[in-house]
């Protein structure tokens, strides 16, 4: 297989397994064991709620139509990825041109809806992709896949030499990284202790990658621990509190002491 064919080759795989898993990600919307999915039927909810639409109905139809549409640019990428591998030069182009084509035409709907929803970063996402894929077309278009030239497999002595120090790099930084999860991935799952800051007012500093069960599980503890008190509210500070940490965050618990209890 020539250079030019390798870079064909992995643009098709790139863009079959990015449908292939976006498709996966809308059948299982929920965190589960070696994936965490996103709950797209709630946030169309959101979406059609700002827009007064609080019927399900319109969410649900409009995740089933994105859907069916991702299911069609997988199969599209993964014809023109078997046809590539079955030697056929013209009808992987022919393919390929229409899973790019498709994409494009989703994209564009991701990007009309965003201006619908306000949602501004989307945009900008959906934007990027919708280059990214013209550029695609185009590297894939411009890229002869005949050109006399081979890839040879049999690695110089400067890629022997930049192999073992890349390998050497990547054990260094597996260890490190086994020895950081080593003392801190048991913060996950553990509840978070808490610290009175002013009077009545407990303070939680959630770790990094802290989800909802350890939120909930805070909570339980808390009022295990404090059965003199009565919680108020709930507050999670606000982002100048937060740390610049993505899933770092801070949460406050308002309580007050009950009424001692009188015997009859």
């Amino acid at each position: 297989m020539n250079e030019k064919s390798i870079l064909r080759l992995f643009i098709l795989i790139f863009w079959t397994f990015f449908w292939g898993l976006s498709v996966t990600d809308k059948i299982i919307p929920d965190v589960q064991f070696l994936w965490v999915g996103k709950d797209f039927f709630a946030l169309f909810v959101k979406f059609f709620g700002s827009l007064g639409l609080k019927n399900p109905l319109f969410a649900t139809t409009a995740l089933a139509g994105v859907s069916a549409l991702e299911a069609l640019n997988f199969a599209l990428y993964l014809t023109a990825t078997l046809s590539f591998f079955r030697g056929n030069e013209t009808v992987t182009e022919k393919w390929f041109f229409r899973a790019i084509l498709s994409s494009m035409v989703l994209f564009s709907l991701f990007s009309i809806a965003d201006q619908v929803f306000g949602d501004r970063f989307q945009l900008l996402e959906h934007g990027l992709f919708w280059l990214i894929l013209l550029a695609s077309w185009i590297a894939f278009k411009h890229i002869p896949i005949s050109d006399g030239s081979s890839y040879s497999w049999t690695p110089s002595p400067a890629t022997k030499r930049a192999l073992l120090a890349g390998s050497a790099l990547t054990l260094i930084t597996a260890w490190s990284v086994w020895d950081f999860a080593g003392d801190t991935f048991a913060n996950v799952d553990r509840p978070v202790a808490g610290e009175e800051v002013v009077d009545g007012i407990y303070k939680f500093d959630f770790p990094f990658l802290a989800d909802k069960m350890v939120w909930e599980q805070t909570v339980n503890a808390f009022k295990a621990a404090h059965p003199e008190l009565a919680i108020d509210y709930i507050y999670t500070g606000p982002s100048e509190l937060n740390s610049k940490k993505k899933t770092h965050l801070l949460l406050y618990i308002f309580t007050h002491p009950l009424a001692p209890t009188r015997l009859p």
